[in-house]
């Protein structure tokens, strides 16, 4: 069985922004193609996972249903099906997604985690479909602008500003979270990021 160092991303406010918004549309973008996702930060966010062996499970409105096959299908095509437009850079996240957070009356977004994480502790094997494959988690961060979460989620939180979306500074923190026995060498190594364009 695999063993996974795993981020619960959110898209809205992590991986898009205002400001990317704004800057898409300034710069007539939108008629190009470029959709309510960030390619630039969906290529930051793969090296990201490629570099410290990270895989992610979609926990944003943005995942299909209960269905990481689907979700995993979405983010390969660019697209939602009844779209006309498609989301750029979405394909370069779709290898480390191995999951997608249920779905549960309250949508609260901290138990909807949690409903996962016991699902990989083998509970509620009727959802199992919201995995790849069965693993077990090493590490687990929580990256999301909303703060619905539990209160024992709390130090595995990273909040982003929905205004500029996940930053440098967001980055360090995932890696605290996620290697903290390794924290201070994979910080050097966070200098990897000043090579790609960034506009915050």
């Amino acid at each position: 069985m695999n063993s996974y160092h795993i981020i619960f991303l959110d898209i809205d406010g992590v991986m898009n922004s205002d400001q990317y918004n704004r800057w898409k549309y300034k710069n007539h973008m939108h008629s190009q193609g470029f959709g309510s996702i960030d390619p630039r930060e969906c290529y930051r966010m793969a090296r990201f996972c490629s570099k410290y062996n990270i895989k992610l499970v979609i926990s944003s409105s943005w995942r299909n249903g209960n269905s990481w096959e689907k979700t995993y299908n979405e983010f390969m095509n660019e697209g939602f099906e009844g779209l006309p437009y498609r989301h750029h850079g979405m394909k370069v996240l779709a290898p480390y997604i191995v999951g997608v957070t249920p779905y549960c009356e309250s949508r609260h977004r901290g138990t909807e985690i949690q409903y996962f994480l016991d699902i990989v502790d083998g509970k509620y094997p009727e959802y199992k479909k919201v995995m790849k494959e069965d693993f077990q988690i090493l590490s687990w961060c929580i990256v999301d602008d909303d703060n619905d979460m539990l209160e024992s989620q709390i130090n595995n939180f990273v909040q982003t500003n929905p205004l500029i979306g996940i930053t440098k500074k967001d980055y360090n923190k995932i890696l605290k979270i996620l290697y903290y026995d390794e924290y201070k060498k994979c910080i050097e190594d966070l200098n990897y990021f000043k090579k790609y364009i960034t506009f915050k």
